[in-house]
């Protein structure tokens, strides 16, 4: 006859749930400093890319608008001052677009002004798609309709120049975000692996 010492233990030793070893279990592996900052020089530089392609899409939308405006827009009241507005404005952010670096505060934080240059791009170009949506609207935009694809083909150049640079200014400022997410990381990576070689020394 068992004892009843014993037989508790035993039931207890099957119940009891088999720990994993943690020692036994693989290290994560780490990311080098060296492959992040190839990483993020390689999204730097597709994002610098994007962005002069952009600047190159945004102008020829601009340009499109003033040789509108001086053929004829700029006698139609409202539309007229809206139009060279636009040519104005895209100058503007075509030569911002190039500008290779720098970064400005706003309160607390710092925003990269290639970001923001990007930003206001991409409204401009919505901006402009929405206004010649509008133009082919029943009710039209301060009274000022448009009918199909007329003035041929600046109202098509301009649909392209402006569709292609929302896009492509858009893809920039996803590659630029995460180039700026690795740059915040080397540091990090570094001093854990200067922990690392430390304790191994």
């Amino acid at each position: 006859m068992a004892h009843p010492s014993t037989a508790v233990r035993d039931d207890r030793s099957r119940r009891a749930p088999r720990r994993p070893n943690r020692a036994a279990r693989p290290e994560a592996p780490t990311r080098r400093p060296e492959a992040i900052k190839a990483d993020r020089g390689s999204g730097a530089i597709t994002a610098r890319r994007l962005s002069v392609a952009s600047a190159v899409l945004i102008f020829v939308g601009g340009y499109v608008h003033f040789c509108l405006y001086r053929h004829g827009y700029r006698f139609i009241p409202k539309i007229g001052i809206s139009f060279l507005f636009q040519a104005g404005s895209s100058a503007i952010l075509t030569a911002a677009l190039l500008v290779r670096r720098g970064r400005i505060r706003l309160g607390h934080r710092s925003v990269a002004l290639a970001q923001l240059t990007r930003l206001s791009a991409i409204g401009l170009s919505l901006g402009t798609l929405a206004a010649l949506g509008l133009a082919h609207t029943p009710g039209g935009l301060f009274q000022f309709r448009e009918i199909g694809l007329r003035p041929a083909p600046q109202t098509l150049i301009a649909i392209v120049a402006e569709s292609l640079a929302t896009v492509l200014l858009g893809v920039a400022m996803l590659e630029g975000r995460a180039a700026r997410s690795d740059e915040r990381l080397v540091p990090a990576v570094e001093a854990s692996t200067g922990r690392v070689a430390r304790n191994a020394a």
